[in-house]
């Protein structure tokens, strides 16, 4: 399909700057950063993680990673230990300190959510859905 450089760049500039709203709103509601609420359900999710999972499931960089769970970690949300089976891996577990905080931005998260898909009908949502996965296929191909 050929797409006009005018529209391919703007799609670009679109889904950057959506990116970036969506992230700014989610942690004016919530207090938390987007990457760090994914690191939580994740946590949320299983009992223990080891940081090369997290880098896997979230797609960003082992030096984030680290920082990032360096400041959960420094409110007491989460706990790294050395795999005593493998000193090299670090796992994570989430505290309940950090549950709780990770329940409590529920309410917000709702609220963020709501008002992005507010008159945005199922079969639009399904065709984004549905058009962002071959964007995103496209471009991890692209990236080969």
């Amino acid at each position: 399909m050929e797409i006009s450089n005018k529209k391919s760049g703007q799609i670009l500039f679109l889904l950057k700057s959506l990116g970036n709203q969506i992230t700014q709103n989610f942690e004016k509601t919530t207090d938390v950063s987007l990457t760090r609420y994914q690191m939580l359900v994740l946590l949320t999710e299983n009992e223990i993680v080891s940081q090369s999972e997290i880098q896997h499931a979230l797609h960003i960089d082992q030096s984030a990673i680290t920082r990032h769970l360096k400041i959960l970690e420094s409110y007491e949300f989460v706990e790294r230990k050395r795999n005593p089976e493998n000193n090299r891996e670090v796992l994570v577990k989430i505290t309940e300190k950090g549950k709780h905080m990770f329940n409590s931005c529920t309410p917000g998260k709702k609220e963020v959510i709501g008002q992005l898909y507010e008159g945005i009908t199922s079969e639009k949502i399904d065709d984004l859905i549905e058009t962002l996965l071959l964007l995103y296929n496209n471009s991890k191909e692209a990236g080969k």
